[in-house]
């Protein structure tokens, strides 16, 4: 009985995005978790209209799916920093409907056990999916602060946190490689979005601003929703991301800077196994990203 009881408290049913919940507010994505109401509002910067007109749906829908799964994981606890359980509450199960503009081909067999095959190397979690049809009028317009308009084209995108590996990655590509960039930043707290804003401001005041362009991403939950500090579905909310913003500068590669050593990130003590050591840019996440992500590009072709 208590088996049973305890199974049934780590389930999770997720229903995304009613029609009702995606009016009320522009830039907002509504679901419950088990009935209860919940939100994420995502605002993307800088991009052009004319770049988002060409935003294919396939893209469109994965910036949507990985925000849902981001906004789940990160209002969901697995126990909190002292876990009196010893772990019980660590994995959890999810069961997500989602609606869609590509239906045939999210219910596709390879696509969907793809995703739930790389949520669940990332976050050690149980995936499920259900796909539904999105309303037609159903716009991702609403998720951007357009920039200027331009003709700027980068020559490589790079994914930007702010952090000494993805500075130092940026670096090489304007100097070394005399590239022009677009920078992919995603933060959830203002804070962190100030550190990636000033290093990119100083490097446009250092190589011009025509060799660069920063692309701030805020993905925030609705104050008091975040229950969960580990947040290990993060980095497939910001590949997919970068990847959608390739896909509008007609890019093929996503450029990911990152210490070796810590992708690999080798567990400290024995205890710290599976995606309790994070898995962010571990090879084997990196390469269930690209398969993914390159179905979805071969289908949008």
């Amino acid at each position: 009985m208590n088996l049973v009881a305890a199974a049934k408290s780590h389930s999770y049913r997720i229903i995304c995005g009613s029609k009702k919940d995606r009016d009320s507010t522009a830039g907002v994505l509504s679901f419950s978790i088990n009935g209860e109401q919940k939100a994420i509002s995502l605002n993307i910067k800088q991009l052009s209209h004319r770049l988002i007109e060409n935003l294919p749906d396939v893209s469109a829908d994965l910036v949507e799916i990985a925000s849902y799964v981001y906004a789940t994981d990160a209002a969901i606890s697995r126990g909190g920093p002292v876990d009196s359980r010893m772990g019980e509450l660590w994995r959890r199960n999810f069961s997500f409907e989602i609606p869609v503009r590509c239906l045939e081909l999210w219910n596709r067999h390879d696509i969907k056990h793809k995703l739930e095959e790389t949520l669940s190397l990332l976050s050690d979690d149980f995936y499920e999916f259900t796909f539904i049809s999105q309303d037609a009028e159903e716009n991702i317009d609403q998720f951007f602060d357009f920039g200027k308009e331009s003709s700027w084209q980068p020559d490589s995108v790079v994914m930007f946190s702010g952090g000494l590996d993805s500075f130092a990655g940026a670096v090489e590509e304007l100097i070394e490689r005399d590239n022009r960039v677009a920078l992919i930043s995603h933060h959830s707290s203002t804070k962190i979005g100030k550190v990636q804003t000033d290093l990119a401001r100083e490097l446009v005041r250092r190589v011009g601003d025509g060799k660069l362009q920063h692309i701030p991403i805020t993905a925030q939950l609705k104050s008091g929703s975040n229950n969960e500090g580990t947040h290990r579905t993060r980095s497939f909310l910001f590949a997919s991301l970068g990847m959608a913003t390739a896909q509008l500068f007609g890019k093929a590669q996503v450029s990911f800077y990152e210490n070796g050593v810590i992708s690999l990130n080798l567990p400290p003590v024995a205890q710290v196994i599976g995606a309790r050591a994070t898995r962010t840019t571990h090879p084997r996440t990196l390469n269930s990203f690209s398969k993914l992500f390159s179905v979805c590009a071969a289908v949008q072709n």
